[in-house]
């Protein structure tokens, strides 16, 4: 059993969290997995996992594709001439099926049909 986390380090874990995976775009960084970043944190994987789930209520790989959908979207707004590919690599995606494959989970349908429909 783990020791539950006190507020201040819960605090401090989160804003050295937002700093490095939101304002520094660690999730852009193919291939990005919970233990790298959690070390990156001077943390464990569990606490980082747990708060994770605590803040945003997603495990990482949901926060992680969520983040990484929203940007694509922010992505092919700006670059609207952008191929499936490139989105993906300027995304964080290893590879365009993945990247579509996600992209439809998360926004409920494909790249492509997103695009068409008026959403640049």
């Amino acid at each position: 059993m783990s020791l539950p986390l006190s507020a201040m380090t819960r605090n401090l874990l989160t804003s050295r969290f937002e700093q490095l995976f939101f304002e520094e775009k660690a999730f852009l960084e193919p291939g990005l997995t919970l233990q790298p970043l959690a070390a990156r944190l001077f943390t464990n994987k569990t606490y980082l996992s747990r708060l994770i789930n605590d803040t945003y209520h997603l495990s990482f790989p949901e926060l992680l594709n969520t983040v990484r959908v929203d940007y694509a979207q922010r992505y092919m707004r700006e670059h609207p001439g952008a191929r499936q590919d490139e989105i993906a690599r300027a995304s964080g995606f290893l590879n365009a099926p993945t990247f579509s494959r996600v992209f439809k989970r998360i926004a409920g349908t494909t790249p492509k049909t997103w695009a068409e429909r008026g959403n640049l």
